[in-house]
């Protein structure tokens, strides 16, 4: 019993370390942009876990500029919970509004000017906040949060790669069971549960089904439409693991694709191959999209091809980088980012293809491993 202890002590002192760590580089950040506060105040729920392991909601993170220990301003039906998920942080539990507990936290603390997110702070909190510690005392500041959170650790990359293992063997199962007949909604509610049945906390956005002519929408919501035997399915889901993100997109047809389809399937896994290839630290987000889209466009299909090539993921399905045209940067090294271009015909189909890359030192990784060749599509 006394060595499980001290294996349980140092895992959590591993775990403080990491939120220590996270919140030094935050802290440093905001100092060379020389934002002149004594807090910031962290709103977004995502944000508030990075930095303390804290997964409620309604609550509010208040990140001193000196010393390291965060301040969870929140209520007594999380009270146990954050003893729990974030040991290191002191908690506050409030009996009035966030903004009263806000300034009277403030207070206490001697904190004068406090930062804001102004991307996570509607304007009905932001006039609160003026209103209880002074217009004045209120700096609006990009805290660029979003940017740190997408250089993932060692241990974020291994908790995505979990997810990814509980979709694709989700699907697997899906797929062996998939009938001529069945629904999209009878299809996405069988993927969810296997996924929560192998572990998943859940998916990670809502599950899109799209049977033959539905597959041309790319945000395509699963409704009674039935599959058939010779018809196409485009499935884009996605697992959540301990509040991390995996995103893949596959097109299956059930017994043979119709020629068009086999058409702009191979010309999409092309495109796919090609942009995958060209990732490594140091490539400009613009140039991975337009490695992708050239090929799409040369094949005659630019058109039909609208959105950007892929995103970052991790605790939200949608972080930086973002791979499209308009970016600007480059890919760094731990960013994970999907690949998923599409080729959309209204009235006809269409098809995604998806996977999850891990930017390395040396180039890159495809975390996700589903097959995906013309011939593997046909189930």
């Amino acid at each position: 019993m006394a060595k499980r202890t001290s294996r349980q002590t140092g895992k959590e002192a591993k775990v403080v370390e990491l939120y220590k760590s996270r919140t030094s580089t935050l802290q440093k950040r905001i100092k060379k942009d020389e934002a002149a506060a004594d807090a910031l105040l962290i709103t977004n729920p995502k944000d508030i876990r990075y930095l303390t392991g804290f997964v409620g909601d309604d609550s509010w993170a208040l990140v001193p500029m000196r010393g390291s220990v965060i301040t969870i301003l929140s209520d007594r039906r999380f009270e146990e919970q954050i003893q729990i998920e974030a040991p290191q942080a002191k908690a506050v539990m409030r009996t009035k509004s966030l903004a009263v507990t806000l300034k009277e936290t403030m207070d206490k603390r001697k904190f004068g000017k406090v930062i804001l997110q102004p991307d996570y702070t509607t304007l009905a909190t932001r006039k609160a906040i003026a209103n209880k510690v002074g217009a004045r005392n209120v700096i609006e500041f990009d805290d660029k949060l979003i940017q740190q959170r997408s250089i993932k650790t060692a241990d974020e990359v291994k908790t995505i790669k979990e997810a990814l293992v509980i979709q694709q063997c989700a699907f697997n199962q899906t797929i062996a069971e998939i009938e001529p007949g069945m629904t999209e909604y009878e299809i996405a509610a069988l993927l969810e549960y296997k996924m929560r049945f192998l572990g998943a906390d859940g998916p990670s956005f809502n599950t899109i089904i799209a049977a033959d002519a539905n597959a041309s929408l790319p945000h395509a919501i699963p409704g009674k439409k039935k599959v058939k035997a010779g018809g196409i399915i485009l499935i884009d889901w996605g697992a959540s693991y301990n509040g991390y993100c995996s995103d893949m997109t596959r097109v299956v047809a059930l017994g043979k694709m119709k020629p068009k389809m086999r058409e702009i399937y191979q010309i999409t896994l092309d495109a796919q191959m090609a942009a995958i290839d060209v990732i490594k630290p140091g490539i400009k987000l613009s140039d991975v999209d337009k490695v992708a889209r050239d090929v799409i466009t040369k094949a005659g299909y630019g058109k039909e091809f609208g959105h950007s090539l892929g995103h970052g993921l991790g605790l939200d399905i949608h972080e930086e980088p973002r791979l499209a045209a308009s970016s600007k940067g480059v890919l760094e090294e731990g960013q994970i980012v999907t690949v998923e271009p599409g080729i959309y015909l209204p009235g006809v189909g269409g098809v995604r293809i998806e996977d999850d890359i891990l930017v390395t030192s040396k180039g890159h990784q495809v975390l996700s491993d589903l097959p995906k060749s013309l011939e593997s599509a046909i189930i």
